[in-house]
């Protein structure tokens, strides 16, 4: 006689299981670059919340944590929601789209596949409940602010994630380069012209420049946050660039490159190790500019994904 196979069951998390999924998550966060493990009270906020804080804007409708069980283990999370991310927010409410924005497999490989299949037929469900019917996947707004940097992209690395998604009908959006820099001395500054003023908002952990043309017309704009990094010894500050453009009919006249070592010299005077940021191939431009700053582009690919859902 054939032994007997526990069966998988997915469901969302009781309050007595939110420990049980924080590790589960931490697990895998901690095999991306740039990300440290999610405490006590940032996994209750960031996994179970209504409306958990995001580096960019995003507007949340509900939100579900599944669990994948089996023989009363845990053997996989989904975080799922919907709403309207930082590039749908001109949508109206009554039109959300589903958001995946995490997904930890098991770690033995024979149950992977079961085990995804579940937690995706679970969260398309709670998708269409939601009426839903069109889903991104590890999209850039969503992710947590203490995995790489708040970036909630797909490290390409992590092949089972990738595979599966594919496999259920997700498609490749964007793809996204890590670039990264040591801090150290300051570098010069120089403003590039006469009639440019720069206005900062915020702290130390998240500033805002602000580039404006005789004091009155806005052409430039770049974020700077302090995330934390953990390492075998510590947990190390580095700096993160969310946010830098400049209007197109202000390009190529030196201002990109002011910003860009004004936050430099900002994250080193803050003390942080190092300054990081997710680029995508089309914005070559910026990439020769950090290139030409000590930037170097790291063995790293990022991924978000679309789908839409079968009626």
């Amino acid at each position: 006689m054939l032994p007997f196979a526990p069966s998988l069951s997915v469901r969302p998390f009781a309050p007595a299981e939110w420990e049980a999924a924080g590790a589960a998550v931490n697990r895998l966060v901690l095999h991306a670059p740039y990300s440290a493990a999610l405490d006590d009270g940032t996994l209750a906020e960031q996994l179970f919340g209504e409306a958990p804080p995001t580096v960019w804007p995003v507007r949340w409708q509900r939100r579900q944590l599944l669990g994948a069980w089996r023989a009363g283990e845990l053997v996989g999370v989904l975080d799922a929601a919907s709403g309207l991310d930082s590039d749908s927010l001109a949508q109206p409410d009554y039109r959300p789209i589903g958001l995946l924005r995490f997904l930890v497999l098991p770690e033995r490989k024979d149950l992977v596949s079961a085990a995804a299949a579940a937690l995706l037929e679970a969260a398309a469900a709670f998708w269409r409940g939601c009426g839903v019917g069109f889903v991104k996947a590890y999209h850039v707004s969503t992710g947590y602010p203490s995995f790489q940097g708040g970036a909630g992209l797909l490290p390409g690395d992590w092949s089972d994630q990738v595979r599966l998604l594919t496999e259920h009908g997700f498609r490749f959006v964007d793809r996204y380069y890590l670039l990264a820099r040591a801090l150290g001395p300051l570098i010069e500054e120089t403003v590039p012209q006469g009639g440019l003023s720069l206005a900062f908002r915020g702290g130390v952990s998240d500033r805002r420049y602000q580039v404006f043309f005789r004091r009155t017309e806005l052409i430039a704009e770049a974020r700077l946050l302090q995330r934390p990094v953990q390492s075998e010894a510590a947990i190390q500050p580095f700096g993160y660039i969310a946010g830098w453009q400049v209007d197109e009919r202000w390009r190529n006249q030196k201002i990109g490159r002011w910003l860009l070592r004004r936050m430099v010299n900002d994250a080193s005077q803050q003390g942080m190790t190092e300054l990081v940021v997710h680029l995508q191939l089309q914005q070559a431009a910026a990439m020769n500019l950090l290139a030409q700053h000590g930037f170097i582009e790291l063995n790293y690919r990022g991924y978000s994904f679309e789908k839409e859902l079968a009626e």
